[in-house]
């Protein structure tokens, strides 16, 4: 197998031909080298697009060679502690889509990336992890809810919508009495689902949480 150019590699994900994509990775390993600079891609569907190769990737490889996949997921955790030299955008995104394609195999994965909610410039992707590892296996999350439920009144609007979306995954209530602020927030949101990144705003996610 050939290797593939940044390019290439950019053109698979815009026809979001993942499995395409992961057959190449898995085959000439080295190939994962775009896909991982990818991930801070300024172009957000992009980079939304590599985060979700990188779980189809991890789902294949799995099978196969799950020792892999944790030394993925460890140079993932690396890239966003202080030894790495930066912070890995994007990178608790990706563990949690990598938890959410394989939960029977990296659930111990999990609370690591949920302890970096505390870090306000990680916790729109460790809430969206929280939200994404829920919607396979909410029992994963369960311990941790109390305390990711209470950035439902964080300053920044996203961390506010993700936490209504883990909420509602979680089948979890809200006092609407003391959070019906929440109801007329119309601070937009982005959301990543089925390949397309769309925008809703905390009042929407209130308000299906509301309905629920």
């Amino acid at each position: 197998m050939a290797r593939l150019s940044k390019e290439e590699v950019v053109a698979l994900l815009e026809e979001k031909e993942y499995k395409q994509l992961a057959d190449a990775i898995i085959q000439k390993r080295s190939n994962i080298r775009y896909l991982n600079r990818l991930l801070y891609d300024p172009d957000k569907l992009i980079r939304w697009r590599a985060i979700e190769a990188m779980g189809e990737i991890a789902d294949r490889l799995a099978g196969e060679d799950p020792e892999a996949v944790r030394v993925m997921l460890r140079k993932l955790l690396w890239t966003i502690n202080d030894e790495s030299g930066g912070i890995g955008w994007s990178a608790p995104e990706c563990i949690g889509e990598i938890i959410y394609r394989r939960p029977d195999l990296f659930a111990e994965f999990t609370s690591v990336v949920l302890s970096y909610a505390d870090e306000h410039m990680l916790r729109r992707g460790v809430l969206w992890a929280a939200g994404r590892i829920a919607q396979a296996r909410p029992g994963l999350v369960r311990e941790d809810l109390i305390v990711l439920a209470g950035f439902v009144d964080d300053s920044d609007p996203v961390v506010r919508g993700y936490t209504l979306r883990l909420l509602y995954i979680m089948g979890e209530k809200l006092d609407f009495q003391c959070y019906s602020h929440l109801l007329e927030d119309r601070s937009i949101v982005p959301i990543y689902e089925n390949g397309l990144l769309k925008e809703t705003t905390v009042a929407d996610l209130a308000l299906h949480l509301k309905n629920k």
